[in-house]
């Protein structure tokens, strides 16, 4: 009996000291860092896959030669080319460690439901990859750009985003599940980021691009683009990003220069920043009260008023508050009358707070929204004025 015993549990060691059946070695994948999707013949799908050279992106191994290695292949789906891509690629193609999904401007127009389905079943690839447009040219030229301090053209994407989110509000941060869940949602439509190739796409994808201290290309964050369900419908600039943001009370720090005399500025540094929406029906419109409130600190003073005197403050608050409301104001109206899109999930606020009132709007919501009464109030306090509190201007005078 004991014997048998014995037998059952070597038997069950056995099964759990297997291992990992589908485990890779390191020396047969590759790495793909980013990919990029456009538009091919007979509408069939380019899809560009940016793969790491280890050995450049290390500053001991490295040689001069190419960081990455870039490739391109036609197919039907995305599933199909995906998994073929070994036609080029000698190595494995892992891709639960990308980056940066890049897509065309035509992709965008011509709706992104059929792929975005394969990127969001599959298994093997994550969703927290930034998901952005390039706005002129082909998708895959963004990956070919090649960049000095970041030799990966989706890991310089990577970090640009992130630091132009955190320090201005220049990304929107959008991920695979966050459009999944606008385009889901009866009271939001999704947005993106949307980049541009400044310079010459050719020279930037050469070597010598990492050379140069001016570079012949460079990718750059430049605008907002927006969506009607799957499709995409227009941009808005990317100052005007900022102003979505205020309105995902996702802010966290910026710099605003606010006119205070005939061509001079202050600048101002908001460091603390919250917004709170209220949502009703009333009468059958909409109406949304904005509520923002935000602190900071002087950056900068053009203008001939001393900050060593709280009359200054008051009057630098109010150019701030009405300077702000104004930009934001003018972007909600630009949106509700040329796109007719709810992209800053007014719907949402609604359903949340008087679901029953939303329930008669839920099929027709964007309609509602073009006639949506906005309400912007906004509060702004200065803190500190910086490290002077008389600037070169005064202290001349």
């Amino acid at each position: 009996m004991k014997t048998k015993a014995l037998y059952i549990v070597l038997i069950i060691n056995m099964l759990l000291l297997t291992g990992c059946w589908d485990q890779k070695e390191l020396a047969d994948i590759s790495l793909a860092v980013g990919m990029a999707i456009d538009i091919g013949e007979d509408d069939k799908y380019v899809v560009t896959v940016e793969a790491i050279n280890p050995a450049e992106l290390n500053e001991q191994t490295a040689g001069g030669n190419a960081p990455t290695v870039i490739f391109s292949l036609e197919g039907n789906t995305l599933a199909e080319v995906a998994h073929k891509m070994n036609i080029g690629f000698s190595k494995i193609v892992i891709y639960s460690h990308m980056k940066t999904v890049v897509i065309s401007k035509a992709i965008a127009e011509k709706g992104m439901l059929d792929f975005i389905d394969f990127l969001d079943r599959t298994r093997e690839i994550r969703d927290d990859f930034n998901f952005i447009m390039v706005d002129e040219g082909k998708a895959a030229e963004v990956l070919k750009v090649l960049y000095t301090i970041q030799k990966s053209s989706s890991l310089k994407l990577t970090k640009q985003l992130k630091t132009g989110a955190r320090l201005w509000g220049l990304d929107p941060d959008i991920r695979l599940a966050d459009f999944i869940n606008a385009y889901t949602s009866a009271g939001r439509q999704p947005v993106m980021a949307a980049v541009r190739i400044h310079g010459d796409p050719k020279k930037g994808a050469t070597v010598d691009n990492l050379k140069k201290s001016e570079l012949d290309a460079i990718v750059e964050i430049d605008s907002l683009a927006m969506f009607r369900d799957e499709k995409l419908v227009g941009t808005l600039p990317v100052e005007e990003t900022r102003d979505y943001l205020w309105l995902q009370n996702r802010i966290k720090t910026t710099i605003v220069s606010i006119p205070c005399e005939k061509d001079n500025y202050i600048a101002m540094r908001l460091i603390h920043s919250h917004t709170k929406i209220k949502g009703d029906i009333q009468k059958g419109r909409p109406h949304i009260k904005l509520r923002i409130r935000a602190e900071g600190y002087m950056n900068g003073n053009q203008c001939n008023y001393p900050l060593n005197e709280l009359g200054t403050y008051l009057k630098y608050e109010k150019l701030a508050a009405d300077y702000i409301k104004e930009r934001i104001s003018k972007t909600i109206q630009q949106v509700q009358e040329e796109y007719g899109v709810d992209i800053f999930g007014f719907g949402e606020v609604v359903e949340r707070q008087n679901p029953k009132k939303f329930k008669a709007y839920k099929n027709n919501w964007d309609e509602a929204f073009q006639n949506a009464q906005i309400d912007v109030e906004i509060d702004i306090k200065i803190r500190r004025s910086g490290l002077v509190s008389k600037g070169p201007l005064l202290r001349n005078e």
